[in-house]
């Protein structure tokens, strides 16, 4: 029993001291992309069909030659699935703040 316990003390220490080692503010601050991707998704046309404000999740990663890669997407209207997708593939990102191979997910607001 005495063994149990030790053993249960040990792991709860280590544990803490994986979990301390982690910093707190592992969120990146992403605000050159952040506003490139508005820029490039700011020009959509007037798309028909949208009867209310839509909110979407989109996942992107970053290529070799530092292009944007769509990865997906969580809206069921193709039209927009296909407009943020066509806008953004393969666009060069010129902000320096993903790396190669890193990925971002973000909102897009679309308004009627």
């Amino acid at each position: 029993m005495k063994k149990l316990f030790l053993s249960v003390i040990v792991t709860l220490l280590m544990g803490t001291a994986f979990a301390a080692d982690k910093s707190p503010n592992t969120a990146k601050n992403f605000d050159e992309t952040y506003r490139e991707l508005t820029k490039l998704l700011n020009t959509y046309p007037n798309l028909g069909g949208l009867d209310q404000d839509v909110l979407v999740k989109v996942r992107i990663a970053i290529n070799e030659n530092h292009e944007i890669v769509v990865m997906s997407t969580d809206t069921t209207n193709e039209d927009l699935n296909y407009y943020i997708k066509n806008t953004l593939n393969y666009q060069k990102l010129l902000a320096d703040e993903l790396k190669v191979g890193k990925g971002l997910v973000f909102l897009v607001k679309f308004t009627k």
